[in-house]
């Protein structure tokens, strides 16, 4: 399993979602394998829509590939996340924990370039992290209503 923070962070966004912990991290957390497409995708790898990913490995770190890219997914279901990792610089995890309102879900992007390289990432291939994060946050946050039949909606911009 890795560290707590993979990286360096660079944003992070909140959601609420009306549920039970239990259902939001039942869905959040889980990682099914094999030839996916759509909604049958990891929540963690984002909108699927006709797209496949092959998924295997398991049961807390899988490889994935997504239109040939390759990707680490780990799972850590005691401390409530799920990260993808790919390419060379980026890791974006979403952890789940309980809130007053049902349960909160947060999205973070990791700047994992280590070096002075590491400084140019957000200036970069990483400029628009904060923006693309926060889209994640939404999607996985509509998926959520949708599935679990609640309310779901973002607590940051």
């Amino acid at each position: 399993m890795t560290t707590q923070r993979p990286g360096a962070l660079m944003s992070a966004h909140e959601g609420l979602v009306e549920a039970p912990i239990d259902q939001v991290r039942g869905a959040v957390l889980a990682v099914p394998t094999g030839r996916l497409r759509g909604a049958e995708a990891p929540l963690v790898l984002g909108s699927m829509d006709d797209r496949y990913v092959t998924v295997s490995g398991g049961p807390s770190t899988f490889t994935a590939a997504v239109a040939g890219v390759p990707l680490t997914i780990e799972v850590d279901r005691d401390a409530g996340w799920v990260q993808a990792r790919g390419q060379w610089w980026w890791c974006g995890r979403f952890q789940v924990a309980e809130h007053a309102e049902g349960t909160l879900v947060t999205q973070q992007t990791f700047n994992c370039a280590t070096g002075p390289v590491a400084r140019l990432v957000p200036l970069t291939v990483g400029r628009g992290h904060r923006a693309n994060g926060r889209g994640a946050l939404l999607r996985v946050l509509e998926e959520l209503a949708g599935r679990l039949h609640c309310a779901a909606r973002p607590l940051s911009d």
